[in-house]
């Protein structure tokens, strides 16, 4: 996970941990404001002159952070690649859940806008559209 816990506070320097559209990872910005009250999100002009809103905490981080989060990060890599090769004996890579996306989801979830919306209420979804003939 990118971001800490901790709320952000206007004019906070931060960094873009993921691809956003029309913003790269890696870009810097300043927190414009948040919104919520219990599911913040943030307003953020990146130092591209792009303005984005509805970023969750977890795709921010601190400047001052950065660096430390990008060997965190690729430390994580490193121990995930070394670690999902367990031998079955039959050459496959051994798992008790379903295979992960990139971003830690579970294989069928969707990401919008920062949030995941889990595969199984996106199939629910789809069961009650047929069901109501739409």
């Amino acid at each position: 996970m990118a971001g800490g816990t901790d709320v952000l506070g206007r004019r906070d320097r931060v960094v873009l941990a993921e691809d956003l559209a029309g913003v790269a990872e890696g870009t810097s910005g300043e927190v414009l404001m948040h919104t919520g009250m219990r599911w913040l999100r943030y307003w953020v002009r990146f130092d591209t002159g792009a303005e984005r809103g509805s970023i969750h905490r977890h795709k921010l981080v601190r400047e001052d952070d950065w660096e430390g989060f990008l060997a965190q990060r690729a430390a994580g890599e490193a121990a995930a690649a070394s670690g999902a090769t367990s031998d079955t004996g039959d050459g496959s890579a051994a798992s008790d859940e379903a295979p992960a996306g990139a971003n830690g989801e579970a294989a069928g979830d969707v990401d919008v806008n920062g949030a995941t919306v889990p595969a199984h209420l996106l199939a629910r979804s789809a069961a009650a559209r047929q069901r109501l003939g739409g």
